[in-house]
């Protein structure tokens, strides 16, 4: 599966078409990808088919601003154009509200560690957030006040009601949240007002068969409940369907690597609304973006740019073998 480079690809660096490690994806509905760009204290729009990014969001960090963007991770829009996105700042952490078209931002959430998923529900009512060294997700209104812990909260651990370094958060219609367990190397879910959560994905150590994980990192849900998350130290994403712990690589996959078909410490995942995948690739400074499949007989996978030379070759046998037939 090879995918299309649609934002960075020039080395690591701080030009409008450099990226400086892509964490955090936003797709829009034209196809404009939106890129938390890490060491670079920015959110950068890139257009559909663009060579280069323009600044969203960010250029305060190393100012007194309280809305300055130092280390974005994770980021959402709401349908008004706002954008929230996870910071981090020393041992403390926070989310930033930037509403469309302002210049500066405003600090909605603080919290004493690191922010690594976030996630609205779909009335737009309610954020669940991952508090990455506090080993819990917590619910909290839309204007930052807070709810309650909703997944984890009992220390760092692998019991059931526990969580390690929780990374990518998801919401599903019914109030689940699906969440990034990274270092137990599985997906939790828990139900609204569960004490604890059921594994999902993963959850049979840390290993690269198709119903294991390493280190997880983003995650999102389709209509139909599949799951699909970043295995970064597979360097690989992975889709699992309801009721299935075991999965199927849908990008990556091929070790850690530079090439179409690869990725190198990937981070985070978006999808635009034909289903075409985008992967935040961190080591490789890029954000590559997976074609779906559209053809009947593709379902849900997703399609190669280019047919391998073993694919050609065997081709050409046959072609060579079809014109002796011929010719007897």
């Amino acid at each position: 599966m090879n995918g299309k480079t649609v934002a960075g690809g020039h080395g690591e660096g701080n030009a409008l078409y450099q990226l400086n490690s892509s964490y955090g994806l936003f797709v829009d509905s034209n196809d404009a990808v939106f890129v938390a760009d890490y060491f670079n204290h920015r959110v950068v729009k890139w257009d559909r088919d663009a060579v280069s990014g323009f600044l969203w969001a960010g250029g305060h960090c190393g100012t007194s601003e309280q809305g300055k963007l130092c280390l974005p991770t994770a980021l959402t829009f709401d349908k008004e154009g706002t954008l929230f996105v996870t910071v981090e700042e020393g041992i403390n952490g926070s989310v930033i509200r930037w509403r469309k078209g302002a210049t500066a931002g405003e600090r909605i959430i603080n919290a004493s560690t690191s922010l690594y998923g976030i996630a609205l529900d779909k009335k737009e009512e309610y954020f669940y957030v991952g508090h990455h060294r506090e080993h819990c997700v917590v619910k909290y209104t839309k204007n930052g006040q807070f709810v309650g812990v909703v997944a984890g909260g009992n220390g760092k651990g692998e019991a059931l009601n526990q969580l390690d370094y929780p990374r990518g958060v998801a919401v599903d219609d019914n109030g689940a949240v699906y969440v990034a367990d990274s270092n137990n190397h599985r997906v939790m879910k828990w139900m609204a007002n569960a004490k604890v959560g059921t594994i999902v994905a993963g959850g049979n150590g840390n290993g690269s068969r198709t119903d294991q994980l390493s280190v997880v990192g983003g995650i999102t849900l389709d209509e139909q409940g599949t799951i699909y998350v970043v295995d970064d130290h597979n360097h690989r994403v992975m889709s699992i369907p309801v009721g299935s712990r075991n999965g199927t690589i849908i990008a990556g996959g091929h070790g850690p690597g530079s090439a179409s078909n690869q990725l190198n410490g990937a981070v985070s995942l978006a999808f635009n609304n034909d289903g075409d995948l985008f992967v935040s690739d961190w080591d490789n400074w890029r954000v590559q973006m997976f074609k779906m499949d559209k053809s009947p007989s593709g379902g849900s996978n997703y399609i190669c740019a280019f047919a391998s030379k073993w694919t050609l070759f065997t081709y050409f046998l046959l072609l060579m073998i079809l014109y002796a037939n011929l010719l007897e």
